[in-house]
C-alpha cells in the first residue's frame, strides 16, 4: 500500500506542476499572473514536500526487503548489511531518477525558504523554471522509469546489488554528485528568470553566486570521490579512465569552474552578464546530456546504466527542448543584456575572460572526443573508440594556459591594471619560477609535460603567496609586512586562495604520480618474487574464506623495501547472490605514495597462476587531497557570504 501511495504522491506532484504552469499565465494579454504568487508558491512547496515523501518510502521498501516491488527484486537481497540496502535504492536507474527530483525538491525547499530576499517578479519566473524542469524529469520517471512497479508471485529472495555498488562509495559519491548535478537547476532559473525580465546586473550575479558555488562544491566531491572509489574497487590502478560517464561529470564542473569566475566579473565590475547566463545554461543542459548518456545505452561504460531506447529518446527530447528554448531566448534578449564596455585584458576580468576562454575550450574538446564515437556511427556505421591518449593531447594544452592564467590573474586589479606593476610584479615570479624548476629538473629530471605541470603548480604557489604578502604590505613605505591585517583579510579571499592551492596540489600529484609511476603485469605462480621499484614482492600464498555474502580468494604478498618489510592482502570476490566477482586492491599507503597490487583469475584455471598486476604510485594522494582542498576553499567562500548576509541583516 506504501508503494501505491508513493506513486500517487508523484503523479500529484506532476498535476500539481502542471497546474502551477496553467495559472501562471494570462493567456490574454501573455503574462505572468503575479496575484497568484502566494497560491502557487504554496503548491510548489507541497509538490516538493510529496516527491521527497515518495523517495522516502522507496528507501524504507529497500530497509524491509519488499520483494514484491520489482525494483527492490532486481537490486537488492536480505543479506545485504543496512547501508548497502539504503545505498541500493538509488544504485539504478528508476531509484536514482527519484533521488534527483528528490534532490531538486530538497534545493526547491530551500529556494522557497530564502523567497524573501528575491524580488517576487524575480522569484515567480525562477518558480516558473522550475516547475518546468520538474515536469520533464517526474514525467521520465512516471511514464518510463516508475520505481514502484509490483512483481507477481512475490519472491522470497532478490537478484541482489551489483558487486562493484557494494562499497560505502555508493553510498557517498551518487548522492554528492546529484548535489552537484541537480544544484545547476537553480543558476539555470535564475538565469531564464534573468532572460525573462530582460535585465541583467551585480545583484543579480550577487544572488545566483552561491547557489553556482554549491553545486560546484558538490560536483567537486563527487567526482573527487567517485575518482578515489574507482581506484581502488575497479583494479585498474589509475585515477582517472577518460570514461564516457566520467567525462560527462568533468564537462558540467569545468563549465561551472569558469561560470565561478564569470559571475565574479559580472558581480564586481558589472560585466560579462551574456556570458555569465549563457554558462547558466550550458552547464545546466551539460547535466542533462550527462542523464542522456548514462541512461541511452548509446556510450558503453562500466557507470552506466543498462536502459532502454524509449527512455533514451525521453531524455534527449527533453534535452532538445530545454536547451533549444533556453538559447533562443538567450538570443531574442542578448542585445538588452550586455552594455558593451570595454574589458581591459590587463586587469583581472580580462584574465578571467581568458582563464574562461581555454576552460571552455577543454570542455568543448572532451564533449567532442565523448561524442564522436557517436557520429561517426550515426554518419558510417562504423564503431570506433575514442580513448585517453586523445583526451591528453587535447586536454592538457588548453587546461594548463588557464591554470596559468588564474595565477596571474590573482595579483592583477580590477578594472585596469598598470603595465609597469604587471612587468615589475611578474618578472620577479619568472625568475622565481626558473630557479624552482631549474633545481627540480636537475636532481629529477623527466619528460616535458611532466616540468610543465609542476611548472603550473609552483606558479599557482608564487602567485597565491605573492597577493598575501601584498595584502599584508604597509602600504606607506612599501617594505613593512604587518600581520595585524590577516584578520581584514576577507574570508571569501582565504576561500579563493584555498582554492586555487587545491589546484595546485592536484596538478602537482597529477605530474608527479604520472610521470614518476612504475608498473609491472604477469602471470606468476606461488613463491615467484616481483621487482616493482625499490620494492621486492612475494607471491606467498592464497587463503580462502566464506563471508555471509562472498566467497573469497586472498592473495598475500610479502613486501621488502630498503627501509622495511610488510604484509599485502589482494582480494578476488565472488558474491553469492550474484555469481558475479570483484576484486578489492591492496594498497600500502607511504606517505602520499601508493604500493597497488592487484591477484586476477588463474590462467589457465586449476594451474595454480595468477595474473598479477602491481603498480608503484608516487605522489597520488596529492591528487585527492588538492580536490578537496579545492572545496574546502568553496566552502569557505560560501561561508564568508553567509556571514555578510548576516552582519547587514543585524545592521
Amino acid at each position: 500500500m506504501l508503494s501505491e501511495l508513493a506513486h500517487i504522491f508523484l503523479i500529484i506532484s506532476f498535476l500539481l506542476f502542471f497546474l502551477q504552469l496553467v495559472i501562471s499565465v494570462d493567456y490574454n494579454t501573455l503574462s505572468f499572473r503575479y496575484s497568484l504568487f502566494e497560491p502557487i508558491k504554496r503548491l510548489t512547496f507541497f509538490s516538493f514536500i510529496l516527491i521527497v515523501f515518495s523517495f522516502s518510502i522507496l528507501i524504507l521498501n529497500y530497509v524491509q526487503s519488499d520483494f514484491s516491488i520489482l525494483n527492490v527484486y532486481n537490486n537488492s537481497h536480505t543479506n545485504k548489511p543496512l547501508i548497502y540496502k539504503i545505498s541500493g535504492s538509488w544504485g539504478n536507474h528508476e531509484g536514482s531518477l527519484l533521488m534527483w527530483l528528490s534532490i531538486l525538491s530538497i534545493y526547491g525547499l530551500v529556494f522557497l525558504s530564502l523567497i524573501k530576499k528575491v524580488p517576487k517578479e524575480f522569484s515567480f519566473k525562477v518558480l516558473v523554471t522550475l516547475a518546468i524542469v520538474n515536469l520533464g524529469f517526474i514525467g521520465f520517471t512516471i511514464f518510463t522509469s516508475n520505481p514502484f512497479l509490483r512483481t507477481f508471485p512475490v519472491p522470497d529472495e532478490g537478484l541482489g546489488l551489483n558487486p562493484v555498488l557494494q562499497d560505502p562509495g555508493l553510498a557517498f559519491h551518487p548522492p554528492l554528485l546529484y548535489l552537484g548535478y541537480v544544484g545547476l537547476t537553480i543558476p539555470f532559473s535564475y538565469s531564464i528568470a534573468a532572460l525573462l525580465q530582460g535585465k541583467v546586473s551585480a545583484s543579480w550575479a550577487k544572488l545566483v553566486r552561491p547557489w553556482i558555488l554549491t553545486s560546484w562544491i558538490f560536483l567537486t566531491l563527487g567526482i573527487t570521490l567517485g575518482s578515489w572509489w574507482a581506484y581502488y574497487e575497479l583494479g585498474w590502478g589509475g585515477w582517472w579512465f577518460w570514461d564516457p560517464v566520467e567525462n560527462v561529470s568533468l564537462l558540467p564542473w569545468l563549465l561551472t569552474t569558469a561560470l565561478l569566475h564569470s559571475v565574479r566579473v559580472t558581480e564586481k565590475r558589472d560585466r560579462l552578464k551574456s556570458w555569465t547566463i549563457l554558462l547558466c545554461i550550458l552547464s545546466f543542459s551539460l547535466t542533462l546530456l550527462g542523464t542522456f548518456i548514462v541512461r541511452s545505452g548509446l556510450l558503453t561504460s562500466v557507470h552506466a546504466f543498462a536502459s532502454d531506447p524509449a527512455r533514451g529518446i525521453f531524455i534527449l527530447s527533453f534535452l532538445v527542448i530545454i536547451t533549444a528554448g533556453s538559447l533562443l531566448l538567450y538570443a531574442i534578449k542578448l542585445d538588452k543584456l550586455e552594455d558593451k564596455k570595454n574589458i581591459y585584458l590587463a586587469s583581472r576580468e580580462g584574465g578571467l575572460l581568458l582563464n574562461n576562454i581555454f576552460l571552455c575550450a577543454s570542455a568543448s574538446t572532451i564533449l567532442l572526443g565523448t561524442l564522436w564515437p557517436l557520429i561517426i556511427e550515426a554518419v558510417s556505421g562504423n564503431d570506433i573508440s575514442v580513448g585517453a591518449p586523445y583526451f591528453k593531447i587535447v586536454f592538457l594544452p588548453l587546461i594548463l594556459p588557464a591554470v596559468f592564467l588564474s595565477g596571474i590573474s590573482i595579483n592583477l586589479n580590477w578594472k585596469k591594471t598598470n603595465i609597469e606593476h604587471i612587468y615589475e610584479k611578474f618578472w620577479k615570479f619568472v625568475v622565481v619560477l626558473i630557479f624552482i624548476i631549474s633545481i627540480y629538473y636537475l636532481i629529477y629530471g623527466g619528460p616535458l609535460i611532466i616540468i610543465l605541470g609542476v611548472s603550473a603548480s609552483i606558479w599557482l604557489f608564487i602567485s597565491i603567496v605573492s597577493d598575501i604578502l601584498n595584502k599584508l604590505n604597509d602600504k606607506s613605505t612599501y617594505s613593512t609586512i604587518k600581520l595585524n591585517k590577516l584578520n581584514k583579510i576577507r574570508l571569501s579571499s582565504y576561500g579563493m586562495y584555498l582554492a586555487h592551492l587545491g589546484v595546485g596540489i592536484l596538478i602537482l600529484g597529477i605530474s608527479l604520480s604520472e610521470g614518476m609511476k612504475t608498473y609491472y603485469e604477469g602471470v606468476n605462480e606461488i613463491k615467484s618474487e616481483i621487482r616493482v621499484s625499490d620494492y621486492t614482492i612475494k607471491f606467498n600464498n592464497i587463503e580462502k574464506q566464506k563471508k555471509e555474502n562472498w566467497i573469497s580468494e586472498t592473495g598475500v604478498f610479502l613486501v621488502k623495501s630498503k627501509d622495511n618489510a610488510f604484509e599485502m592482502k589482494a582480494e578476488r570476490r565472488l558474491y553469492l547472490d550474484t555469481g558475479m566477482p570483484s576484486t578489492e586492491a591492496a594498497i600500502k599507503r607511504n606517505l602520499a605514495s601508493h604500493l597497488y597490487i592487484v591477484m586476477g583469475q588463474e590462467q589457465p584455471t586449476g594451474s595454480g597462476y595468477r595474473v598479477i598486476r602491481i603498480y608503484y604510485n608516487p605522489n597520488i594522494l596529492f591528487i585527492w587531497l588538492g580536490a578537496v582542498i579545492m572545496a574546502l576553499g568553496g566552502l569557505l567562500s560560501l561561508l564568508d557570504g553567509r556571514l555578510h548576509s548576516l552582519k547587514k541583516s543585524k545592521n
